[in-house]
């Protein structure tokens, strides 16, 4: 009898009917197995259980052998006993950016390998009804008044997510790290919530759920224009196609607003490259570093590989709207993924639950008692 083939499991995260990268591993994994006669199985599951399940694993959890995670969940190194990533895989990124080996790092020592760059922030917008993008909110406040007496929302986002908050934050001048150490900038932060609810309370900016009312509502025309990641451009191109046009984020009162960036890449868990399973591992992450893998990911979902010669190459073979999002990821910063972030991210959420109801003073005030709950010093 032969031998049955040995498995590797990899977790990843699906965000949604929005999320197409889910069709794209899934082909890569199969074409991988039958390579190698091996069985790479994918394991998809929401961000949230995957944060849980990841969190567990030292604590005795199950761990796979692979997760194709954002790079602030490569800063759960020492809970989910992530594997370092060995130099023979560094090796193959580090032609590409030094800057992307940076990304997953967490404490200086690198827990994740980057497969994918991106995830910035940008303005999507419907061409049939903003012929030209608003490059300012002042422009949005211009000509709110008549997309709101036809029923159109000017401009959504998932406000209560930190992450579609941030480039409001930016534009103020905050940033939630300061000297390394993760912090709550006080005087941006508040001006960034009073900015942020008026315009709510104006009718000009709704929140909606990022992986479907957002989508939805900006599908079917009911929004002019929408903040929302690289990620979901696939998505959206498939249902708007000609009407779909991509743009800087608009600036506020002529400061312009900057978008997070992050990678998203490969850890081990369980300590998997010190398993029996070392070799077949490092060979699938290998193999997810192509340029050949790297080019599916590009011209298949979209997505904007870390390989320099994909991409390269797929400039040339895409349309104005996915050159222009490349382009904005150089205006965007790099996503600081130290641990400590968690406690700002949750501090900035427990703020954005109460804004549009409470207002910015109560946002503010829950925010603070929380981080500051999280450091110990309440």
């Amino acid at each position: 009898m032969g031998s049955h083939p040995k498995k590797l499991v990899i977790w990843h995260e699906f965000d949604g009917p929005g999320d197409t990268s889910i069709e794209l591993l899934e082909r890569l994994c199969h074409e991988y197995s039958r390579q190698n006669d091996i069985q790479v199985i994918p394991e998809v599951m929401n961000i949230s259980e995957l944060v849980i399940r990841l969190n567990a694993v030292g604590e005795g959890g199950e761990a796979p052998q692979m997760a194709l995670v954002p790079a602030d969940m490569a800063g759960f190194g020492q809970k989910a006993k992530y594997s370092r990533v060995p130099d023979e895989l560094l090796s193959l990124v580090a032609p590409h950016g030094s800057g992307f080996l940076e990304s997953m790092r967490s404490e200086g020592i690198p827990y994740g390998l980057p497969v994918l760059t991106g995830n910035h922030l940008v303005l999507y917008y419907n061409r049939e009804i903003y012929p030209e993008p608003p490059a300012s909110w002042e422009e949005i406040e211009d000509l709110g008044d008549g997309l709101l007496e036809k029923g159109i929302i000017p401009v959504a986002a998932d406000l209560r997510e930190p992450y579609w908050f941030m480039p409001f934050l930016t534009a103020f001048g905050g940033w939630p790290m300061a000297e390394g150490t993760p912090c709550l900038p006080q005087s941006e932060m508040k001006r960034a919530l009073q900015y942020v609810r008026t315009r709510m309370n104006s009718g000009l900016l709704a929140s909606l759920n990022g992986s479907i009312e957002l989508l939805e509502g900006f599908i079917a025309g009911e929004v002019g224009a929408i903040i929302c990641g690289e990620w979901i451009y696939n998505h959206l191109d498939r249902h708007m196609t000609t009407k779909l046009g991509v743009a800087r984020l608009p600036s506020i009162q002529g400061r312009p607003s900057i978008s997070m960036s992050s990678a998203i890449g490969l850890v081990f868990p369980g300590y998997s490259l010190e398993s029996e399973f070392r070799e077949e591992v490092i060979s699938f992450a290998a193999f997810m570093l192509s340029a050949e893998s790297q080019m599916k990911w590009g011209t298949e979902v979209q997505r904007i590989p870390v390989h320099s010669e994909a991409r390269g190459r797929l400039k040339n073979l895409t349309g104005v709207n996915r050159g222009t999002l490349a382009a904005l990821l150089e205006e965007s910063r790099s996503m600081p993924i130290e641990p400590a972030m968690a406690s700002v991210w949750e501090s900035i959420r427990s703020g954005l639950l109460v804004l549009e109801k409470e207002g910015e003073a109560s946002a503010w005030s829950a925010m603070n008692q929380h981080f500051k709950q999280s450091a110990g010093v309440l």
